[in-house]
This record gives C-alpha cells, sequence and structure tokens, in this order.
C-alpha cells in the first residue's frame, strides 16, 4: 500500500510538472461556451468579453507550455497565472472607475497589475509563438520608454512606466482595446467553426471532392491542393492551419506523381496563402480591419472577393503550366474517388459554407454567423457517417479555443505595437516622411510602402505586419486620394505575404516539415507561386473597376483583362502555353500580361490586340508541335 501510495504521489507530480491538459481542457470549453452565450443572449460586459479572451491566451499557454520541466518552475507557472488572475479580475472590477478617469494616471496597484498583464501577455507570446514575438513587444515598449532618445521621425517625449501602464491596462486603446474586441468578439467564433469542419469530416470531404473533380489532370494533384485550398483555407482564414489540413494529404500525393518536394510544399504554401483573403472568412487580419476602417465586415468581404478569386486563377494556371512543361501526370483514376459517389455522400457539408456566405453578405453580426455555422456543421454531420455525438462535440467546443491559441496569444502583444505607434502620434510622423520620401508621387509611395511591407513580412507574422502596416503606410495613401478601403486592402494582400516570405513564413515553414525539405527552396517556390500576392495589391490603387468602382462594362473589362494578364503572366514566368517557349517568348508573355493588367479603358485595346496574336502564334506552334514539324 505504500509502494501504490508513493507511485500515486510520483505520478501527481508528474502531471503538475507537464501540461495541464485537463485544466486547459476546462478553460477552453469554458471559453468557447461563454462566446457561443454572448453571441445568443448578448454579453454580460464589453470589459468581461476583452479581458477574458486576453486571460485565456495567458491561460491557456501556462498550461500548455510549462515555464521548465523541475516541479519549482510549474510553482512559478502557479504564482504568475494566479497573478494574471488578479489583475483580470480587478480590471473588471474597477473597470467603471478606469472610464470615469480616463486621461488620469492609474495609481500604484493598479500600475502593478497593469504591468503583471503586459508582461503576461508577453509571456504567452514566447511561450505560444516563439522568442521574436517576445522580442518584438519589448523593443515597442522599449521605445515608448526610451523616446526622447530615438532618431526623427520617431522621437518623442518619453512615457514612465506609469503612463505606459495607464494606456495600455486601464484605457480603451490599450490590451482591451478595438483590436482585442474584434479578435475576441468575431473571430473566435470561426476559429472554433474551423476546427469543428475538421472534426466533423468536412475537411475532408473538400479534399475528396477537388481530387474526383481534378485529380486525374495533368499535375491533378496540385491543382486539387489549389482547390481544396480554395474551400477549407477560406473557411479557417488561416493559411497555416490549412497546410496543415490539406498538406498532409496532397503534398505526398504531388510527390508521388513527380513534383520535387520543394515544389509541392511551395504549391501548398502559395495555394494556402490565397485563403487568408479569400471570402467567407479570409484571415484575422481583415477582422482588425474591421476596427482599424469602421467598415462593415460584409462590405469588406463583397470588396475582396473578385481579387482573391483572381490571385487562385493565377496560382491554378501557374500549376497548369508547370505540370504542362514538365509532362506531369495526373493521379490514376482508381485513387481517386468517384465525383458522383463522394458528392451524394457529404453534400450536406456544403451548407455551412452557404450559410455563412449568405449570412456575411446579408450583413448579419459576425459572432452571431460563427454560432450559426458552428450549428450547421454539428447538424450537417448528422446526416453522414461522421455524426457527432454530445462527447464530440464537447470536445471541439475545447478543442477550438486550445487550437486558436496562437491567435489568442498574439492580441496583447499587436495591441501593444499599436499602442506605441499611436500613442506618441509617431504614426502620423511616419505617415508624412512616406509620403515625403515618395515626393508625393503615387508610384513611388506604393514602391516605397512595397518596401517596407516586404522587410516586414520577413520578420513578422501577418497580424503585426498587417497593424503596422494599417497604421503607419495606409493613411499616407489615403492622403494621396487613394480610398480607404484601396489603401488597406493593399497593405493586408502585402502583410499576407509573411506567410510564403523567409525566415517567418509559417505556410512554407509547415509545408516544408510535411514535404521533408528545406526552408528556403520551399520558400522560394511559394513566392513564385504567389506572386500574384505581390502585384495584385498594386492595381487596388491604378484599377478602380477591380474594387468595384465604375459601370458594370468598365468592371468586367477590368476584370477579364486581369484574368487574362495573370495566366499570360503565368504562362510566361512557368514558360508553357499551348508548347513550352524559349526565353525570348517568355519575355514576350510576361510583357503581354503586365501591359494587359495595367491597360485601363480604350488603353486595353492593344494589349487585348497582342494577346491575341500571341494565343494564335502559340495555337500555331501546338498544331505544328503536335504533327511533329518545327515551328
Amino acid at each position: 500500500m505504500k509502494t501504490a501510495s508513493v507511485r500515486e504521489g510520483n505520478g501527481l507530480a508528474i502531471r503538475f510538472q507537464g501540461e495541464w491538459q485537463s485544466l486547459g481542457f476546462v478553460i477552453g470549453l469554458v471559453t468557447t461556451v461563454y462566446y457561443m452565450y454572448v453571441a445568443t443572449f448578448g454579453t454580460f460586459s464589453p470589459a468581461l468579453d476583452r479581458s477574458l479572451f486576453i486571460y485565456v491566451g495567458v491561460a491557456l499557454a501556462v498550461c500548455k507550455f510549462p515555464l521548465g520541466e523541475s516541479i519549482y518552475a510549474r510553482v512559478l507557472d502557479v504564482v504568475f497565472l494566479a497573478a494574471v488572475s488578479v489583475a483580470t479580475f480587478r480590471f473588471n472590477e474597477h473597470y467603471l472607475v478606469f472610464a470615469e478617469n480616463e486621461g488620469y494616471d492609474i495609481g500604484d496597484f493598479d500600475m502593478v497589475m497593469g504591468w503583471i498583464m503586459i508582461l503576461g501577455v508577453i509571456e504567452a507570446s514566447r511561450r505560444s509563438l516563439g522568442m521574436a514575438m517576445a522580442v518584438i513587444s519589448f523593443a515597442f515598449l522599449a521605445f515608448l520608454y526610451f523616446g526622447a532618445y530615438v532618431p526623427y521621425p520617431f522621437v518623442h517625449g518619453g512615457f514612465n512606466l506609469r503612463q505606459i501602464a495607464t494606456s495600455l491596462y486601464a484605457q480603451t486603446d490599450g490590451l482591451y482595446g478595438s483590436i482585442t474586441y474584434v479578435l475576441a468578439s468575431n473571430l473566435f467564433l470561426f476559429l472554433v467553426f474551423g476546427v469543428f469542419l475538421i472534426r466533423s469530416g468536412a475537411s475532408d470531404f473538400f479534399t475528396n471532392i477537388c481530387l474526383s473533380f481534378l485529380g486525374t489532370r495533368p499535375g491533378g494533384a496540385a491543382k486539387a491542393a489549389v482547390g481544396a485550398s480554395f474551400i477549407t483555407a477560406s473557411i479557417s482564414g488561416s493559411a497555416s492551419a490549412n497546410v496543415a489540413i490539406t498538406g498532409n494529404i496532397t503534398i505526398p500525393m504531388m510527390i508521388r506523381t513527380g513534383y520535387r518536394p520543394a515544389v509541392a510544399g511551395g504549391i501548398e504554401a502559395a495555394a494556402s496563402t490565397g485563403g487568408t483573403v479569400m471570402p467567407p472568412v479570409m484571415g484575422a487580419a481583415a477582422f482588425i480591419m474591421v476596427a482599424l476602417t469602421g467598415f462593415s465586415y460584409g462590405k469588406i468581404v463583397l470588396y475582396a472577393t473578385i481579387p482573391a478569386l483572381l490571385y487562385f486563377l493565377n496560382v491554378y494556371f501557374q500549376v497548369h503550366f508547370y505540370a504542362m512543361r514538365n509532362k506531369l501526370k495526373g493521379l490514376p483514376a482508381e485513387e481517386c474517388p468517384p465525383f458522383l459517389a463522394t458528392l451524394k455522400k457529404g453534400w450536406v457539408y456544403l451548407i455551412p459554407i452557404v450559410v455563412v456566405i449568405v449570412l456575411v453578405y446579408m450583413d448579419y453580426s459576425l459572432r452571431r454567423v460563427g454560432l450559426l455555422a458552428i450549428v450547421s456543421v454539428i447538424v450537417a454531420s448528422w446526416f453522414t457517417d461522421r455524426r457527432m455525438g454530445p462527447r464530440d462535440i464537447i470536445a471541439t467546443l475545447s478543442d477550438g479555443a486550445r487550437s486558436s491559441l496562437p491567435i489568442i496569444a498574439i492580441a496583447g502583444p499587436v495591441a501593444i505595437i499599436a499602442g506605441a505607434v499611436l500613442l506618441p502620434g509617431t504614426g502620423i510622423r511616419v505617415t508624412g516622411l512616406i509620403i515625403y520620401l515618395g515626393e508625393s508621387n503615387l508610384a513611388f509611395t506604393v514602391m516605397f510602402i512595397f518596401i517596407i511591407a516586404y522587410i516586414l513580412g520577413m520578420g513578422l507574422s501577418v497580424i503585426p505586419a498587417y497593424v503596422i502596416l494599417a497604421t503607419l503606410a495606409a493613411p499616407a495613401l489615403i492622403q494621396l486620394g487613394i480610398p480607404v478601403m484601396a489603401a488597406h486592402l493593399l497593405v493586408l494582400w502585402w502583410g499576407q505575404a509573411s506567410n510564403v516570405t523567409p525566415p517567418v513564413a509559417l505556410a512554407a515553414f509547415m509545408a516544408a516539415g510535411i514535404s521533408k525539405e528545406r526552408l528556403w527552396p520551399v520558400c522560394n517556390v511559394a513566392m513564385i507561386k504567389a506572386m500574384a500576392i505581390f502585384y495584385l495589391p498594386v492595381l487596388f490603387v491604378y484599377q478602380p473597376g477591380l474594387l468595384l468602382e465604375g459601370s458594370v462594362m468598365e468592371i468586367a473589362l477590368t476584370v477579364g483583362t486581369l484574368a487574362l494578364g495573370g495566366i499570360t503572366i503565368s504562362a510566361g514566368v512557368e514558360g508553357f502555353f499551348y508548347v513550352r517557349m524559349g526565353v525570348m517568348m517568355r519575355f514576350v508573355a510576361i510583357a503581354i500580361g503586365i501591359f494587359l493588367v495595367l491597360a485601363n479603358g480604350l488603353y486595353t485595346v492593344a494589349p487585348l490586340a497582342m494577346f491575341i496574336g500571341f494565343w494564335l502564334w502559340q495555337m500555331r506552334s501546338g498544331r505544328l508541335s503536335a504533327a511533329g514539324r518545327p515551328d
């Protein structure tokens, strides 16, 4: 008996030192149920909605990622979590006092509570997202504190510890500001919805239906990856999550049918990146755009649809031309599920997609859309062989919150970054500097913003990259006369490039792990396949029809020439149209494509004539090649 007691005691110690799965399960379940309740009946308190979201990020990080392997490290975790709990309770209990005294510094006790929360969210981001995010957060805090010592135009008077705590903890623009509100109230249930799609078998259905329709075509495995990402990533809103979902199936298939591992991983990363700009869900940055611009999410989705479709058109044709140039076959018919049988078996999974699309375009409350989407997935599963019972539903409700930890944990650091930019008024001066360096010339300003965006994308993930660009770069475009929607969509798209640009490149990193290839070769391919993420945003500025401005005829002409231009550029980059192209013909194709995407109004006549000539020449070359005669 004594030995059994010792073993039991050792077992408890081991469980205490390791991951706290049971506590994490309960926290995840309670969090999801709470936000579902709020979506149904309304909120108890705006302060609770926001502070709970921040607190859950810290609590789940502590549960999942211990400070160390010793029991002493876990005791420190207990103290840490208790301190954050007290600080969160203090904020909710004192919220009205803070609101009534906004603009005044807080007292000593509240300053300590504020710094506990500030350091708590940074530590949660370190455990969940890595050291880089924590270092960046501390850098922005240092910028606030040592503002008098930084060079122009970033210089400011500096803020002491009390002022920083007041701004970030006790005011509406800090940790519990509009960005946190949007992530908690609007985005969170969509993240849970994505987990329900996986658990219910919906994501498997989408992959299988794409395989059944595209799998046997040339390069069929890659085309199925593009199709599956088009559906799944547009709902999950996360490029790296989509790579993990669909890439585990499509990347090995691509490699088996002749694709090099780097190419297979790069195609999946590029296709998954498109999902973060593809309605109806898009990515977390799109929800933050709601907070920063004041536009409804339905309106953002409406304007974002055509550019996103053009992006996937580009990726699809690059995959097609690459397969044709390298004579890559499709999958054997016996490896592809039959289309009609697959559709008959899982068509009910289309209902949640329709529910989301219809309600978003009808401009329903986003929290209500997320709730109804979850309910529709559960009901749809009851008509399949993957019926979700009470145990499955409860487990998925908890997993939905726990798997969303990377997004939840980043809310605090992003709020710190936004506060550090806005509080000293640095954003206004940097905006002026961007315009000055661009010599008030729109083209130079766009070019300068692209350089900034590319550099940020190399070191930051999507959300902080977009927040910085939206607060510094977008206002420069707006001051030069660019519509607010166009300016923010431009920086939103360029912020998404961090999914494929090294060294962060989260989507490419995930794809590299699955393909068993080094990161840089995968990134090189991904950036080429995702080239539309770099050039399409420029057209938000120069092609008003792309964002539905102008008559129906003007919009149709713009979209048509952009589609043809994208296809022609893809052909030039991949070196194939009807036949393999030499170097000179590839340059010709790329030049014609550029003319097509830049032309507007009557100026489209000449590029269209050049495209028709190129098309006829390639058709002739294809017929000669098929007949065995040289061109």
